[in-house]
């Protein structure tokens, strides 16, 4: 096992504890590998065992538990292997954008932002690029980001990075998410006022008739408030 250089390629590592003290470490598949096992358990053409085996073998780290297989108690490469297919890629919708509201969150702190910055300025960098200078050079690809943004025309920054604190920034995700959601609603509201009025041909829909009282209902809690 080599944590450590599984750290210097930038790959997160994760462990499993089970009774009896054993702890199964493991790094996550990559996308195009998730597709590919999500593909055959989608098809069934292959049993769950498997494929299970095969995720095991492909992730965990160290190589005294891949040998040991065969004697593990039951349940254990399942449960790691079925960890891993979870933590690497969407399984359902419901799953999915818990998922992405997090990662939405974590592209507002400060090394997120100090990321998209630079790719911003210079397209030809990406971020496993940038992840790969020494701090100084980010340092100083950040400040002749900002100089190129500020002056471009029109000027894609407002003007000198300012960062927010973590508790700033998931507010501020709250509320632009809030002010989204209700500018949906509002538009839909309009559309459906405007078919009442006959300026649309057309009925309302069943969509229309619930986005018009969501619109009641938001009115409401914000009356309350």
């Amino acid at each position: 096992m080599n944590l450590l250089e599984e750290s210097k390629q930038g790959n997160p590592v994760y462990r499993l504890n089970f009774p009896g003290g054993k702890r199964i470490s493991f790094r996550l598949l990559t996308w195009k590998r998730f597709n590919d096992y999500w593909g055959l358990m989608q098809r069934g053409t292959i049993s769950n065992t498997i494929l299970e085996d095969a995720i095991f073998k492909e992730c965990v780290l160290d190589n005294d538990d891949i040998e040991q297989m065969h004697s593990m108690l039951a349940g254990i490469i399942a449960t790691v292997a079925m960890v891993i297919m979870r933590m690497s890629g969407p399984s359902d919708l419901e799953a999915f954008m818990p998922d992405l509201e997090v990662k939405r969150i974590e592209t507002s702190d400060l090394r997120s932002q100090i990321t998209m910055t630079i790719c911003r300025a210079f397209p030809a960098y990406t971020p496993e690029t940038i992840e790969l200078l020494p701090w100084p050079k980010v340092l100083l690809r950040l400040a002749q980001a900002e100089s190129i943004l500020l002056e471009s025309n029109p000027p894609q920054l407002q003007g000198p990075m300012q960062m927010l604190s973590p508790e700033e920034v998931k507010k501020q995700h709250r509320t632009v998410s809030g002010q989204a959601n209700a500018n949906e609603l509002v538009l839909e509201g309009k559309k459906a006022a405007a078919a009442i009025r006959g300026e649309e041909p057309g009925q309302l829909t069943p969509t229309q008739l619930a986005q018009i009282e969501k619109i009641n209902e938001l009115k409401k809690r914000r009356q309350r408030k």
